[in-house]
């Protein structure tokens, strides 16, 4: 459906947290996180008894909006912290969290996020990708941040471990050239 058919039967049921993530989500698409991030908001809003799964990946996503649109950290934090206390038992805001510290080398702040986010399991798939692939994604969070936190040999044995893991291309590369860095034969 297009984003126009999909505005269309959003007007005339504008509290439909679905809908309204479906528009969000195609705002998305065409990036225009600005516009997403509002139609995020209102999936927030409308769905948060009837649609929590909805609303956690809302909330992830909206953080990623507010990334895209640069110097919004607080913003950013302050929508993972929102997903993370709204269902606190889903690894994916914990891993968002992490990543969200790696980039600015806040690196204790990302090793114990990742290190949190361990704690959990995926119950069943969210509504929309938030690039959380599998618990490996974690697990190489806490690998990079625990090197520059001075757990250089937790580190290692991570990254020889997933380097032997079937994992998305990006992280198997990710991995490859961490251990190459640290002079560790792949």
């Amino acid at each position: 459906m297009s984003i126009e058919d999909l505005i269309v039967e959003l007007s005339t049921k504008p509290f439909n947290p679905e809908l309204n993530f479906k528009v969000a989500v195609k705002y998305e698409e065409i990036n225009q996180s600005a516009s997403a991030a509002s139609f995020y908001l209102r999936t927030v809003e409308y769905g948060h008894v009837s649609a929590p799964g909805m609303v956690y990946a809302s909330l992830c996503k909206l953080a990623q909006c507010f990334e895209d649109q640069k110097d919004r950290v607080w913003m950013v934090s302050n929508s993972l912290l929102q997903a993370i206390a709204y269902l606190p038992y889903r690894p994916e805001g914990y891993f968002l969290m992490s990543r969200h510290y790696e980039k600015s080398e806040q690196w204790q702040e990302a090793y114990t996020w990742a290190e949190m986010g361990l704690r959990h399991e995926p119950l069943a798939p969210l509504p929309v990708h938030v690039g959380y692939f599998d618990r490996y994604c974690l697990e190489f969070q806490k690998a990079v941040a625990g090197y520059w936190v001075g757990r250089k040999d937790e580190s290692l044995d991570i990254l020889k471990r997933l380097s032997q893991t079937d994992m998305h291309p990006d992280y198997q590369k990710a991995v490859t050239d961490n251990l190459r860095r640290l002079n560790v034969a792949v």
